[in-house]
């Protein structure tokens, strides 16, 4: 784009958000005309616009100016999306602004969400909410429906027949194309517009259903199959799919033994053999950023990066704050996690936080962002809510 038509381009933009003519200049930066000044606000570090004017923040959330700094390559605003469970064990979906340190409530589900998260009958054992999300979707895959007052028993059941999928653009949910077949503790990942299911479980266990895969295509709203996992041994827990390098891998088992191992390759749509240093190495919630997969190991508080030199794990940091953290999420420079409410908090759904590793200093910081009530279940990163639509 040269730069006559760049700046048209700016002054349309800018047009739209504060609603004055491009002739007349200044509004941003007084004495520099608005499309220059808003190409210096775009270069601004995100960290250093919070507390700014109101004319500053209606540029900063403007899905355009987000836009236009990912053009030239500076991070765009992303929120922390978290599904929680409330007091009166309810659900809901909050997003956390870390601009302006706010929390905004999604809007309801397409269905009342209603998901089992603890087996009554196993102290100890629980269920998750498996979910995954592209640069500005959230896609809600897999759960357990919760038990009825006055059954007799839990039948454990997939609780979700159709995914459900939020687009940060509209502010809305919307039901896609049913699942094949609704699983639980199944496989999940995502790669460009696509959502990768495999194996878990139905309502009851099958070998079919157990090496079966395909991959949702947000775009078109279809369901595609894949080959066949050559195993069963992915379907007895909720799994992530770690994106890295077009390829998706992932592990069965956090332990050191009957531990399985495979690596999707998107590029030939074919299934591959992990590396063993990378699959016997992988004892926790694993992710990856910036090209490299980080591991959490758990309770001894270990975070550890993969070297694929040498086919080995590295611990980079020890510390007692990593001991309880679960449901692990990476984005630019950054690793997500909650930490797990237990005991008493536990049962009355409270005393949860999000806690946020930086790992893109040469020592990685650890710091938390507070919840305001309820356990939360899962998190995910991705772009704003689009401020438009809320009004």
């Amino acid at each position: 784009m040269d730069g006559s038509c760049k700046r048209v381009r700016l002054g349309q933009v800018l047009d739209a958000i504060l609603n004055t003519p491009m002739e007349c200049a200044g509004q941003i930066l007084p004495g520099l005309p608005d499309h220059l000044a808003m190409e210096c606000l775009a270069r601004v570090p995100l960290g250093s616009l919070t507390g700014v004017s109101k004319t500053w923040q209606n540029i900063i959330y403007d899905p355009y100016f987000q836009s236009f700094r990912a053009s030239i390559g500076r991070s765009k605003l992303d929120w922390v999306y978290t599904l929680v469970q409330m007091q009166d064990k309810s659900f809901k979906w909050r997003a956390f602004d870390p601009l302006s340190s706010q929390w905004h409530d999604l809007p309801p589900t397409p269905h009342p969400m209603d998901f089992q998260l603890l087996n009554p009958g196993c102290i100890g054992v629980s269920y998750s909410v498996q979910c995954v999300s592209t640069s500005s979707k959230l896609v809600m895959v897999a759960a357990v429906k919760a038990k009825k007052d006055g059954q007799p028993r839990m039948t454990v059941e997939p609780a979700l027949e159709h995914p459900y999928i939020f687009d940060t653009s509209t502010n809305s949910w919307k039901q896609g194309s049913p699942f094949s077949v609704p699983r639980k503790w199944c496989v999940c990942g995502v790669a460009d517009e696509k959502v990768y299911v495999a194996s878990g479980s139905g309502k009851d266990w099958s070998q079919e259903l157990s090496k079966s895969a395909e991959f949702y295509n947000l775009e078109n709203d279809k369901w595609e199959r894949l080959q066949k996992l050559s195993t069963s041994k992915f379907s007895g827990e909720a799994m992530n799919a770690v994106l890295n390098n077009n390829k998706l891998y992932f592990v069965s088992g956090r332990g050191v033994f009957s531990k399985d191992g495979v690596v999707y390759d998107l590029g030939t749509n074919s299934w591959l053999e992990m590396s063993p240093g990378l699959k016997w190495g992988w004892r926790g919630p694993c992710v990856s950023v910036n090209g490299k997969f980080y591991l959490l190991e758990t309770p001894a508080g270990k975070l550890k990066v993969y070297v694929p030199e040498r086919d080995e794990w590295d611990t980079i940091m020890l510390d007692s704050r990593l001991a309880n953290l679960e449901v692990f999420v990476g984005t630019k420079g950054k690793i997500v996690a909650i930490e797990a409410a237990s005991g008493k908090d536990k049962e009355t759904n409270a005393g949860s936080l999000l806690r946020v590793i930086d790992i893109a200093s040469e020592t990685p910081q650890i710091f938390d962002i507070p919840v305001q009530d309820g356990q939360v279940v899962s998190v995910q990163v991705l772009a704003m809510m689009n401020q438009a639509s809320k009004q």
